[in-house]
């Protein structure tokens, strides 16, 4: 079958790039899902073995989505894993690589996982037999801030460290001792299968080594909302030919209080030099009023990327 068949110009041009570093800028309603699942099936049609393409989105549903699309356009089973890529969200990519070598930085293969309950649930004990009352001191806080300090990958200490006001001070107390019953549970929190995953690849040449030779081709989804540990992963895994393709729009970063930085869409370029940029600016759901109202609010923002959206739909 033809996998360009109902495609635009710009989105054809993405999906017919086979190699090197990419940028696909993707305005809101512009078909972003669909090109990169048409770019994954085009790499396999061309021969890309599917074992060595990794593909990673923001969500379980967009992953499903992806390979439910993809096994459609390439008429195949969406659950046959020997035809299936890599695919997945960051932290499901990284529960398989740290189940498969976490054990070379001491993480047992068969950690649990602990949820956004269970860490507010040990916070909560914590702060009990310390005697700090929830009303001064919101768990829910105390769990943010935890969170926010992995995403920027702070160790406990490195916080407890740089702790200068009351509020962090707490926090550093409360992080400390959580950390040793977290370890002592052999458990591991969302935010600690990215930082360990860093931990890993950065530690260990080998390792690094075994991971950039297994994927040929990595696609990333909503790469506006990477944080600072997602952003390492990639750069770490990405190998000597560069096929890196990523797909994304300043304008729709949303995941800023979880530490996303989407700087690192607009230094995409610098990090890879020579980069391809494709810009896909029809718009499928909106009316031109209301991309030119969108548009007027945004183009305030002067730290973005240029693009104009366009529809056919009146």
């Amino acid at each position: 079958m033809d996998i360009t068949k109902g495609l635009n110009k710009n989105q054809k041009e993405a999906v017919e790039t086979l190699s090197g570093p990419m940028l696909i800028l993707a305005g809101a309603g512009s078909g972003k899902t669909k090109t990169l699942t048409h770019r994954i099936a085009n790499l396999i049609a061309h021969g890309v073995a599917s074992e060595t393409i990794l593909a990673v989105t923001f969500t379980n549903k967009a992953a499903r989505e992806m390979r439910e699309r993809l096994a459609d356009l390439l008429n195949r089973d969406a659950n046959d894993r020997f035809f299936m890529p890599w695919m997945g969200t960051f932290h499901g990519i990284c529960v398989k690589l740290l189940r498969l070598k976490g054990e070379a930085i001491g993480v047992a293969p068969n950690f649990a996982i602990y949820d956004e309950d269970d860490r507010r649930s040990l916070i909560k004990k914590i702060m009990k037999e310390l005697q700090i009352d929830e009303k001064s001191l919101k768990p829910q806080s105390v769990s943010s801030a935890i969170s926010n300090a992995k995403n920027q990958l702070l160790t406990a200490e490195e916080f407890a460290n740089g702790a200068n006001w009351g509020f962090e001070q707490k926090v550093s107390e409360i992080f400390l001792r959580y950390e040793k019953e977290r370890n002592k549970a052999n458990a591991l929190d969302f935010d600690d299968l990215l930082f360990e995953t860093v931990k890993l690849l950065q530690q260990n040449k080998e390792i690094r080594k075994f991971w950039q030779n297994k994927f040929n081709h990595i696609l990333i989804d909503e790469y506006q909302d990477t944080n600072a540990a997602q952003y390492a992963i990639i750069k770490m895994i990405v190998n000597a030919e560069r096929n890196i393709c990523v797909v994304g729009d300043d304008w729709q970063s949303i995941y800023s209080w979880r530490g996303a930085d989407f700087t690192n869409i607009l230094n995409f370029e610098r990090d890879y030099k020579g980069a391809k940029v494709i810009k896909l600016e029809q718009n499928y759901r909106s009316t031109e009023n209301i991309l030119n109202a969108a548009h007027n609010v945004i183009s305030k923002n002067h730290n973005r990327t240029d693009k104009k959206l366009f529809t056919e739909l009146g």
